[in-house]
């Protein structure tokens, strides 16, 4: 090949840059790197790559495969705003017998796709935003069309829904479950959401077209300390209320929350901590705050990060907290998955059944 294109991450960047300098030496080839991470760290690769697109990627591809000419430096690509006008990705010749998604979905063969994108929501320190920066939505037929393509041409049984608020527009949501359904299309699949843009009839309605499990951000006990991020904190009679009826029509849910927002302090984590064994979702994930590269938090924090990007994992502290050490990080974070999973309500009714 004469060209490689590189999608950039932020915890394996300096893999990716020795990936980059070993092209060169072997091939002498050309390096394009793309992503949101390349996009606003572009100094970090510049020296070692040809050109970094800057932006959603394919217009710029595109505009190289059609010219033939491969440029230099960064370069400013345009967001396609009908999504509808890209192409079914092909899998072929990927290992997609190797993919699964268990034990949320069982079904094999599991593929993932984007039915949007971009957020409706602009918290603060989320880094989907860095991503996209406009919301659009793909036409409900053509999402119904890439499922059937999934199902037909690669017996996809499984599917995972990349988009970061998949029930935002209810209208939408339906439509793609009742084509689902008027297809005949016999997969199962999960999808992120927020639990105030879920109610009982929508979740009956998605779960007889397939979903079996959700992932939601219940992120703090506390609303001050969401609203200080500029999330809208949820009615916790409602969350409440969502989570119970997804474990009673059989749609499990997996809950993350966030440990150290600017604001948080011990006390309030250990609310947290409490508040999710109270939930007693299935699966539960709890993730330390980071100020991603391109997020208003970032801009707000980066003279306090002491880490390098590869610890930006959400499993470590990577700034000094005002209130938190990094040894209390650490420490709360071990004390919520080991009070959370070791605990007889949690393993008596779910222990044996995603195995």
């Amino acid at each position: 090949s004469d060209l490689f294109i590189i999608h950039s991450s932020i915890v394996n960047y300096k893999n990716e840059i020795l990936l980059a300098k070993e092209i060169k030496e072997r091939f002498n080839g050309k390096i394009g790197f793309i992503g949101p991470f390349s996009t606003v760290c572009s100094n970090l690769y510049s020296k070692y790559v040809d050109f970094i697109v800057i932006g959603e990627p394919e217009k710029a591809i595109m505009d190289i495969s059609i010219s033939n000419n491969i440029p230099k430096g960064l370069v400013q690509s345009e967001s396609i705003i009908d999504i509808d006008k890209l192409p079914f990705p092909n899998w072929d010749g990927f290992p997609i017998l190797n993919y699964d998604f268990k034990p949320i979905l069982k079904r094999k063969n599991f593929l993932v796709m984007s039915s949007s994108r971009g957020c409706s929501l602009f918290c603060n320190y989320c880094p989907y935003i860095v991503s996209f920066k406009k919301f659009r939505k793909r036409d409900t037929k053509k999402i119904v069309d890439e499922i059937e393509y999934l199902h037909s041409k690669y017996k996809m049984k499984s599917l995972l829904f990349r988009d970061q608020t998949f029930t935002f527009d209810r209208g939408w949501v339906v439509d793609i479950a009742k084509g689902i359904l008027k297809r005949n299309l016999s997969i199962e699949w999960s999808c992120e959401t927020r639990l105030d843009f879920l109610d009982k009839e929508l979740l009956d309605l998605l779960s007889s077209s397939g979903l079996k499990h959700i992932g939601v951000g219940i992120e703090s006990f506390d609303d001050k300390i969401l609203r200080s991020s500029t999330r809208k904190p949820i009615n916790n009679k409602h969350q409440e209320e969502m989570i119970k009826y997804c474990d009673k029509i059989g749609v499990s849910v997996l809950a993350n929350y966030i440990f150290g927002f600017p604001t948080d302090t011990k006390e309030n984590i250990l609310k947290t901590i409490k508040y999710a064994k109270k939930l007693n979702t299935p699966f539960a994930a709890f993730n330390i705050f980071t100020p991603y590269p391109g997020t208003k938090f970032y801009e707000i924090m980066k003279d306090k990060i002491y880490e390098d990007f590869e610890k930006f994992t959400t499993s470590h502290p990577v700034f000094h907290h005002n209130n938190l050490s990094k040894e209390d990080f650490l420490k709360l974070r071990e004390k919520a998955y080991i009070q959370y999973y070791f605990r007889p309500r949690w393993f008596l009714k779910y222990g044996f059944r995603y195995r």
